[in-house]
This record gives structure tokens, C-alpha cells and sequence, in this order.
């Protein structure tokens, strides 16, 4: 009995995951999104593509069918994505359904500062994200938020509300995503918000440009309490490297590559090197966050690394490891287009940035001009970027660089309530019942 109750449970997990066509899934290739998953590739490519299709057409047929009951979906990747959590907090205070927050580990219990708020009880129920319950629930869901897409992300019907949170904005081009379909999209900056409506095939009064929710995590704990629990030193002004991946290891065993790793690069010693140097000067920290998905380890890169794990393990989430840094480094990532909402340096090292543009790997023509901060080309670059976070810092914010006012940055605190608040005039709009309470204070 035991085996076979092993067994229905693989099965409904390989089969949510499966027909997730509508999903970016971590570890996969978003291009990748028909490739049969492993222990199905009987079917082989097109029987795929044309089983994923005809789930697809069974779902829009399911939610037009199929009444919406008065409940929630949240999903987000990974399970501490901030754009999640900040929806997930602002649901449990105004909406008076029940929320299901599907996970992929049921046992996680929230970044520290959340815990009390996301606690399983009757108004948040966390669900296995690949099981029959959670496709049924996302099935019959009045309301539906994800971060990466979901397997029930097609064309939806007017009675249901689907919100396409996605997880960032910024110059680097998202492929693979003609699948994810939904009522509403966000985005934090006026420039890629208006890029999302032609790529998620969505009209311009179905974009929120309100800003991404995650960077109320900025502020939501004292800077000093965030570098302490890392255990750095919380009277030292901090510098973040925040580069995204070149080369992704993810899960069962996908790879796949953008260009040439940073670590390859001949002048990354001498570049760090430089930025050590003049940090220790000031009396400065430089740390690195590498993207979880980096298949590069920075292990030998001679400074300081955060990795997720860490972040997981001492209760931190990487936006407020954000909102405690005086400076970040950044390149393509979309990191850089939230930090806007501080206007605090950001300086951009990408030596690989022509090469992405020749690739197609950016969605922006002139990606250096549309920088709001200094590019960091050589050591000297390296090392005047932080003597003027140093001693300079107005002159080298972002608000002071043409690409500032371009990208068009939504600052502000509370953002998931206004995002709420968003929803419901909206739903106004279209002759829909609001769904939320009043933003209680």
C-alpha cells in the first residue's frame, strides 16, 4: 500500500510539473518550456507539444466552465521570491477569502521577519505546487498571483483575475514566455512595463506600472540587524556585487549558457583586486551575491560571498540585503532596476555587454546610454566608482544619469497595496466586483 501511495504521488507531481506549459520553471530553459520532461519522453517532441496543447485547450475550457470560488492562488520561485511574499502579506490583510500558497517545500515557513503573518492557519494554506490538489485549486481560484507563470496560465475569462507578478524588470531579453498568458501584468518601471505589454500580448490598461512589491523588503528591517546576521560588520558602509548568471545549473541536471562566464575573464582578478583594495581604504565591504542559478562559484574571486543558502539559513531575504547596501554593483540583472527606487550608486560592470547585444540577448538598443550609473570597464573605473560612493555619492545616483528619467522607476513605499489597490479599480473598469478591502494602515 505504502508503494503504490509513492507511486500515485510521483505520478501527480510528474504530471502537474508536466503539463506546467505555461510555466518558466526554474531550472528550465524558459525556451525550453516543450521539451517532454524525463520518464515521458516515450511521447517524444511533438507528442509533447501536442499533449501540452491539449492541456492547454482543456484549461480554457475548464475556467470558463468550472464556477470561481472565493479563493486565492499565490506562486512564486523560488519559495522566498519577494514579489510572493510581499502579494502573500498584503492578501492575509485584505482579502477575506482563503489564500493557497503553492510551495515547492510545504514546510517552508517564510523569510524571519514574516513568519508570524504567514503562519499556516486557516487564512494561508500552503499546497504542494505539483499535485493534483494545487492544478484543481488553481482550477477554480477567483484570483490568481505567480512570479514565473503557472500550468493553469492561459487566456483567462472575464470572471477570473489573473496577475502576472514576474520577477523583475531590466535589459536582459526573457525568451520563452508566448505561453504565460494572464488578466494583468506588473512591472515596476515605465520603460519595461510598456515592453511587457507587447510581449505578454496584453492592452496598455492591463499593466501595472505601480512597482515591483518585493522592494517594500528594503526597509523592513533595520540595515545594521540584516549586516549583523550575516555577520558583517554593520558599521562598515557595504558595496553589493549582484552579477546574474552567464552559464544556469539547474535542477534535473539543465544547463544552458548566455555567454562566457565572468570568471573567464582575464581582468576579473585585477578588477576585484581593485575593489577590495580601495573598499578596505574607506573602510568599506564589498560582498557578492551571485544569481542561485550561476554555475559559477566565485570561490576564488578574493571577496566576500552571500549565497541563497545563507540568506535562507540566518533568515534573510536578498532584498534587504539590498536595502542595507550603501552601493551595488550590477550588470544586465534585474536587481539594478528595482535598486532605482533608492537612488543609491549602482555601477555596472558587464565586459560581456556588446557580446549579450550581438547575441539577442537584450531587449534594449543602447543598453550603456540606459545605464543610471558609471560602467566599470577597468581597474582604475573599479577603483573610482568606490572612492566616489566614498566621498561623492550625490554625484553618482542614479537620478543624476539620463537613463534614470528613461526607465522611469515607481518608488514609494507599500507597493503591494497599491498593486491591491490597483486590482480593484481595475475590476471597476471592466464591470467586475473589487476583491479587496480598503489599504488598512
Amino acid at each position: 500500500m505504502r508503494a503504490f501511495t509513492e507511486l500515485r504521488k510521483h505520478v501527480a507531481a510528474r504530471w502537474a510539473e508536466w503539463i506546467g506549459g505555461g510555466i518558466v520553471r526554474p531550472g528550465v530553459r524558459p525556451g525550453d518550456a516543450i521539451r517532454p520532461i524525463p520518464g515521458l519522453s516515450l511521447l517524444g517532441t511533438k507528442g509533447a507539444i501536442a499533449a501540452r496543447t491539449g492541456w492547454r485547450s482543456l484549461c480554457v475550457l475548464l475556467l470558463r466552465v468550472l464556477p470561481p470560488r472565493r479563493h486565492a492562488i499565490v506562486h512564486g520561485w523560488p519559495d522566498d521570491e519577494g514579489n510572493a511574499i510581499e502579494t502573500l502579506r498584503a492578501l492575509r490583510r485584505r482579502y477575506r477569502g482563503r489564500i493557497y500558497w503553492l510551495v515547492s517545500d510545504a514546510n517552508y515557513a517564510g523569510p524571519a521577519f514574516a513568519v508570524a503573518e504567514l503562519a499556516a492557519d486557516r487564512k494561508i494554506i500552503r499546497v504542494q505546487r505539483d499535485t493534483g490538489r494545487a492544478v484543481a485549486l488553481a482550477l477554480t481560484a477567483e484570483t490568481t498571483f505567480y512570479t514565473h507563470g503557472l500550468f493553469t496560465a492561459v487566456r483567462p475569462p472575464a470572471n477570473r483575475l489573473v496577475v502576472n507578478l514576474w520577477h523583475g524588470d531590466g535589459p536582459k531579453f526573457a525568451s520563452g514566455t508566448d505561453l504565460i498568458r494572464s488578466t494583468v501584468v506588473v512591472a515596476g518601471t515605465r520603460l519595461w512595463g510598456h515592453q511587457r505589454q507587447q510581449r505578454f500580448s496584453l492592452p496598455e490598461s492591463a499593466v501595472a506600472i505601480v512597482g515591483n512589491p518585493r522592494i517594500d523588503q528594503f526597509s523592513v528591517t533595520p540595515a545594521s540587524d540584516v549586516l549583523e546576521r550575516l555577520g558583517l560588520d554593520p558599521t562598515k558602509r557595504t558595496v553589493l556585487w549582484t552579477p546574474t548568471y552567464r552559464a544556469a545549473s539547474g535542477s534535473h541536471g539543465r544547463t544552458w549558457r548566455d555567454a562566457d562566464d565572468l570568471t573567464s575573464n582575464p581582468e576579473l582578478t585585477q578588477i576585484v583586486a581593485a575593489l577590495t583594495r580601495m573598499a578596505a581604504t574607506h573602510s568599506m565591504q564589498l560582498v557578492l551575491k551571485p544569481h542561485p542559478l550561476d554555475a559559477s562559484s566565485y570561490d576564488g574571486a578574493g571577496v566576500t560571498i552571500i549565497t541563497h543558502e545563507l540568506l535562507a539559513a540566518v533568515g534573510v531575504t536578498l532584498y534587504q540585503l539590498l536595502g542595507a547596501a550603501d552601493a551595488i554593483i550590477s550588470d544586465v540583472s534585474s536587481i539594478w532596476s528595482d535598486y532605482l527606487a533608492l537612488d543609491r550608486p549602482i555601477g555596472f560592470y558587464a565586459p560581456d555587454l556588446e557580446d549579450l547585444q550581438r547575441r539577442g540577448k537584450l531587449n534594449v538598443d543602447n543598453p550603456e546610454a540606459l545605464f543610471p550609473g558609471p560602467r566599470i570597464r577597468t581597474p582604475d573605473d573599479a577603483a573610482q566608482f568606490i572612492e566616489a560612493v566614498a566621498h561623492r555619492a550625490d554625484e553618482v545616483r542614479p537620478s543624476r544619469f539620463p537613463g534614470a528619467a528613461q526607465i522611469g522607476v515607481v518608488a514609494g513605499p507599500r507597493v503591494a497595496d497599491r498593486l491591491l489597490d490597483w486590482l480593484d479599480r481595475f475590476q471597476q473598469d471592466r464591470g467586475r466586483p473589487m476583491l479587496f478591502d480598503a489599504t488598512s494602515r
